[in-house]
């Protein structure tokens, strides 16, 4: 404790703020508006220590905990004095957003140079994030002195796992705050701009865990690190805060009697909010980048394929072009994948084409099969919670119905152009 302290008062007179020390048995010191960063003792910290705190601290009971959390688990005074030098030196910039597959390591350390925010997708673990051509993991994680990391990933933030976790070295290397997902997933469902959006990191977290609860999720975001820094010195997203009245109030989550909204409260920014929720392009390209599993599919779908139907040419060429223009419409509203996988798409796409001609049923299963095994796969293996689990698969079989629709259709009408 006396190693400790003083970096706590360091930091806490930064924001002019109080150090209180407490065991977390009352937290009645707390309100609802504070920014509270919780220095826990490393062993002390796990998932049933987090939740536990969400809980404790929703004093009005809407589902949501009110004051903006952050956690710095610690196993001695150098992981305090870390994050007390980052947050003396933190000086708000740009944000850069890098998708999976669409940058390399060098590029990232070019980009980031200037970057006070790194938004990063991959398919993750507690170790770190696989971005395709690289992963961020401990063994190289550029220069992450000064820079607040939003890891778009499942499972980054369980940092209880293993000492050596991405999220603690990133801390013990200068970053000054890291968002991270405790469960399969990642942090949000907003569009990544959202981080960039002049708000506190710690307020942001809260925003994005009442969106996954409005939808039936745990709030399985974590912020470790400072929740009163503001990440980026200029808005490049319009987060508006209104009173949490009228209709609004039903369909956004409320938050301390507010609902945060993408724009203005109405349709459009009730499209971007929920949106991303029912993307087919992120469903399928999320599975054809999980190491080679998208490759077993397609190899199956196709065994099946020759095996048992034995499609005539034209009836291949016609499912094919069913896939292939569909793909091309979903990547024109929502966004084209990296080449390989899109080609993956289109061929695993062109296959269910195929199914749904011989049967709509074989079609719909054909959709839903991957998915539904991977997800119980991870909720069997406690990698996933039951109530994620059951999320996804009401998400995938909606874009399932979404996919067969449209193959349906252009397979129709492309099967009568060869016909004649």
């Amino acid at each position: 404790m006396s190693g400790l302290y003083p970096y706590a008062r360091e930091i806490a007179e930064l924001h002019n703020g109080t150090v209180f020390i407490s065991n977390f048995s009352n937290l009645s010191f707390l309100d609802s508006q504070d920014y509270a960063l919780l220095v826990v003792s490393y062993p002390w910290f796990d998932e049933e220590f987090v939740y536990s705190i969400y809980a404790r601290l929703d004093f009005d009971r809407d589902g949501i905990y009110d004051p903006a959390v952050g956690f710095l688990p610690v196993r001695g005074s150098s992981d305090i004095t870390s994050l007390t030098y980052s947050l003396r030196e933190f000086r708000p910039a740009a944000a850069i957003f890098l998708k999976a597959g669409r940058v390399d390591y060098d590029e990232y350390l070019e980009l980031s140079e200037n970057a006070s925010l790194v938004w990063v997708e991959g398919h993750g673990s507690p170790l770190g994030v696989n971005v395709g051509s690289w992963g961020l993991y401990p063994s190289r994680p550029g220069n992450p002195s000064g820079k607040v990391f939003v890891l778009e990933s499942c499972e980054v933030g369980k940092v209880w796992e293993r000492e050596d976790s991405l999220v603690l070295t990133l801390l013990g290397k200068g970053s000054p705050a890291v968002v991270a997902s405790v469960d399969m997933g990642g942090v949000s469902y907003l569009p990544e701009e959202f981080w960039a959006s002049g708000y506190p990191v710690g307020r942001l977290v809260q925003i994005s865990n009442a969106y996954f609860k409005k939808v039936g999720i745990k709030p399985k975001a974590v912020l470790f690190g400072d929740p009163a820094l503001v990440p980026v010195n200029s808005t490049e997203f319009s987060i508006v805060e209104s009173p949490a009245t009228g209709i609004y109030s039903k369909i956004f989550p409320r938050i301390n009697g507010h609902i945060y909204t993408p724009g203005k409260p109405g349709l459009r920014a009730v499209f971007r909010a929920y949106g991303n929720l029912f993307s087919v392009i992120d469903l399928w390209r999320g599975i054809f980048t999980m190491g080679g599993i998208g490759f077993i599919i397609i190899l199956i779908a196709f065994a099946v394929i020759f095996v048992h139907i034995r499609p005539e040419k034209k009836s291949l060429l016609g499912a094919m072009l069913s896939a292939a223009v569909s793909f091309l419409l979903l990547g024109a509203v929502m966004y084209y994948p990296p080449l390989g996988v899109s080609l993956q798409m289109v061929l695993f796409w062109t296959a269910v084409a195929v199914f749904e001609k011989k049967k709509v049923f074989w079609g719909l299963l054909a959709l839903i099969l991957p998915p539904a095994v991977i997800t119980f796969i991870s909720v069997l293996l406690n990698r996933a919670t039951l109530s994620y689990g059951c999320f996804v698969m009401f998400v995938s079989f909606l874009t399932s119905l979404l996919l067969l629709v449209l193959l349906t259709v252009f397979g129709r009408v492309f099967q009568r152009v060869l016909d004649s």
